[in-house]
């Protein structure tokens, strides 16, 4: 099968988007199948893969590391005959997602298309306009988007349940993203992650990987490490990814005098950051604004046990009391569960073993599987 994928979001961007994009495409790959990229162009990036095709785009003030494209594309649908793609993948229902779906339709081919993201939660992105009318535009523009697709693809359940919740009635299918992380427990690992990071190597690590930016709840964390560390002297708070977020995360950690037990280390090359995990003991995850939660999975695959919050797709990801502990958007809550991972060394021995042996539901190769079987449903259904 031939698969062409659209995405806003795509390398040199690294998000969940890509993450999502690229492990697929390696699934795929070695099913068989092959796969086609159209996505924004990037200032200074140059692409070394033949199956990567570019928009134009431009750069929009406030968000400088996410291009607009410009739908347009001369000789695209000649490209996509030549290409002879079987099905359209859409992963955003922007611009790039309606050009393709206008290409579907133009070479009669069914378009598929996965909802990586809450993007109601994210209207704070546009502060010109009401929170309240920006989200109802918001939740009217994904049901036009989807119901025009021939099938919708979404990595939980619990986001399922929101897109039926917006009205979408188009067949909506869960195919979580897999794994493809090369993570394991590595003892050189863990000391070079924390000798980069000025971390004692007798110090219990708490960590956070992701995108540091509002909608992913960090406050609730700074809050319960603040109460943690006056019990527990020898904890110390990583942080590692970029975004908005990240000197106002630096300024917040020193206002409240946690300066030199507050680490924000910043971005990390995704083909490096399996390694970073091994830093770690417990994995910390206060968002509640995830389509799946990946990095949880890759947590547990490093055998780290999760406290996350019990809402959108975490509650998926990882078993409550058996690997990880889910809890309420309550600073005291989620403090309390991490406290008792701190004090109970066995019980995070017990969890760490657990975590492991749970990651492996979070395979590639079943994304791969299921997706299949998605396309050839759209293929049936056209």
């Amino acid at each position: 099968m031939r698969i062409g994928i659209f995405s806003e979001s795509f390398e040199p961007v690294i998000n969940g988007v890509t993450t999502s994009i690229q492990t697929l495409r390696k699934a795929l790959k070695d099913e068989g199948h092959e796969t086609f990229v159209f996505a924004p162009a990037f200032p200074g990036h140059a692409d070394t893969d033949p199956n990567v095709f570019r928009f134009r785009s431009i750069l929009p003030p406030t968000v400088r590391d996410y291009p607009l494209a410009i739908p347009v594309k001369r000789g695209l649908l000649d490209l996509a005959r030549r290409l002879k793609i079987d099905v359209i993948h859409t992963q955003t229902p922007f611009m790039l997602g309606w050009a393709g779906l206008r290409l579907g339709r133009r070479l009669g081919v069914p378009v598929v298309s996965t909802n990586h993201t809450q993007y109601a939660e994210y209207t704070h992105y546009f502060p010109l306009l009401p929170v309240a009318w920006s989200r109802a535009a918001v939740i009217r523009m994904l049901r036009r988007y989807y119901d025009a697709c021939d099938l919708v693809v979404t990595p939980s359940q619990a986001n399922k349940e929101i897109l039926l919740g917006y009205g979408v009635s188009r067949e909506i299918r869960v195919v979580p993203t897999g794994n493809a992380l090369d993570i394991a427990r590595d003892g050189a690992a863990r000391q070079a992650a924390r000798e980069q990071w000025g971390v004692d190597p007798d110090s219990t690590v708490l960590i956070y990987v992701g995108r540091l930016a509002r909608e992913k709840n960090l406050t609730l964390l700074l809050d319960s490490f603040e109460r943690l560390a006056k019990d527990h002297p020898a904890v110390r708070l990583v942080f590692v990814g970029g975004g908005p977020y990240e000197e106002g995360l630096k300024r917040e950690a020193t206002a409240r005098g946690l300066g030199d037990r507050v680490v924000v280390a910043g971005f990390v090359p995704r083909e490096k950051v399996g390694r970073v995990y091994c830093g770690g003991d417990i994995f910390v995850f206060p968002s509640m604004t995830e389509t799946q939660g990946l990095v949880l999975g890759e947590a547990l695959a490093a055998g780290l046990p999760c406290v996350a919050v019990n809402a959108g797709g975490s509650p998926e990801m990882v078993r409550h009391g058996e690997d990880s502990f889910l809890c309420e958007n309550d600073c005291a809550d989620f403090t309390s569960r991490i406290d008792l991972l701190l004090r109970d060394a066995g019980l995070r021995r017990r969890f760490a073993s657990a975590a492991v042996e749970n990651s492996r539901r979070f395979r590639p190769e079943e994304m791969a599987r299921s997706m299949l079987d998605a396309y050839r449903s759209a293929m049936g259904s056209r």
